[in-house]
């Protein structure tokens, strides 16, 4: 038989970096892709078996779109105190990737560019270069703020995307909510803000999507819900983007079970506060304790980033490796460099393992 020739894929696929996850070893510590501890509310679990066993959740029917608008009632009460958005604003996605995914796709044609500040999370890029876009990028200042002056001169009538993580993974800062009304009102382009640790933080720039037409907000279950396994997501956006939205996403992309799962877990807002109590006294704990060998930076996430100069970061991530600790080496994250390692906040006895191995010493 004639050996068939491959069908060649596209040029921009060949520039596109494999996403690497965080490792996961049996028997291993991961505290390498920002998981929750806790796991998700034991709620979740009981109204997912509940649902099942009661034939109300069927998993031989597509997602039901009543279900669908259940847990947009319910992510609206949750993030609107003002009573100013609408059902309308809310989005579903697979996880908050499939939320960005679907943006990209509407804003972002052949050469078109989008501004990624960096370091941040490598997604933005990847997906700006499947959509053939451009992705452009500005460097961070030091302590890794965003040089808001620098972005803005950075656009032209190409840049069609601005990605703003805030928290920022991973970093662990946010930006202002002065420096965001500047960038939002100085542009044309589309910023998009993402809030996926915004549980962890202090505040949150959900509001302005209700005063500009040109702001996004995107946010997850995986984190603070814990319901990382289930992916999905939602985007607050301008209600004159949400046709636009669902002409594009992929139908059903939000399966009947995450649906359920996400209703139950904001709906236990008592849990989420003993998640969210949890990790802030914990990264307290870590940040303390590590500081003490190595440059810790001030964090707003459920993680904390690690300076471990002299250090490479690749030297650290295989001496806890070989003790059983999985964290992430964030020389992948472009911008970075060799030295930085990112930490995610466990329990006490987790953080315990992780400050013993790192407060002990190490040997390159």
């Amino acid at each position: 038989m004639k050996d068939k020739m491959r069908v060649p894929v596209r040029s921009s696929i060949q520039e596109i970096d494999e996403y690497k996850p965080g490792k996961l070893i049996e028997g291993a510590l991961k505290l390498s892709s920002n998981e929750n501890p806790l796991g998700p509310s034991p709620k979740v679990i009981t109204e997912i078996v509940k649902s099942i066993e009661e034939g109300e959740l069927k998993l031989s029917v597509y997602p039901w779109e009543k279900n669908e608008e259940e847990l947009r009632d319910e992510i609206l009460r949750y993030v609107d105190a003002s009573a100013r958005m609408k059902k309308e604003n809310i989005v579903l996605g697979a996880g908050v990737d499939g939320v960005l995914d679907t943006l990209v796709r509407i804003f972002i044609a052949n050469g078109d560019e989008a501004l990624i500040p960096v370091p941040t999370f490598s997604l933005y890029e990847s997906l700006v270069k499947i959509a053939w876009g451009v992705p452009k990028y500005v460097k961070r200042k030091r302590g890794f703020s965003i040089p808001v002056e620098e972005l803005i001169l950075s656009c032209n009538e190409k840049t069609k995307l601005i990605f703003i993580s805030s928290p920022n993974n991973p970093t662990g800062n946010c930006i202002s909510e002065d420096e965001i009304r500047v960038i939002i009102e100085s542009l044309d382009s589309m910023v998009i803000i993402d809030e996926a640790y915004v549980e962890f933080a202090d505040s949150s720039l959900v509001n302005l999507v209700t005063e500009y037409e040109n702001a996004v907000v995107v946010r997850t279950f995986s984190k603070a819900f814990g319901l990382a396994g289930l992916r999905i997501g939602y985007g607050i956006i301008p209600e004159w983007l949400t046709s636009q939205y669902k002409k594009i996403s992929i139908p059903f992309s939000v399966n009947s079970v995450a649906i359920k799962a996400a209703i139950a877990a904001l709906r236990d807002q008592e849990y989420l506060r003993k998640t969210v109590e949890l990790v802030k006294q914990e990264r307290a704990f870590l940040t303390e304790n590590l500081q003490r060998v190595f440059k810790v930076y001030p964090s707003k996430a459920n993680f904390v980033l690690v300076d471990v100069s002299p250090a490479k970061s690749s030297e650290v991530y295989a001496e806890l490796m070989k003790r059983g600790i999985i964290v992430r080496d964030c020389s992948s994250f472009r911008g970075a460099g060799d030295s930085f390692i990112r930490v995610t906040v466990g329990t006490r006895e987790q953080n315990e393992l992780v400050v013993d191995a790192v407060q002990s010493g190490f040997e390159f």
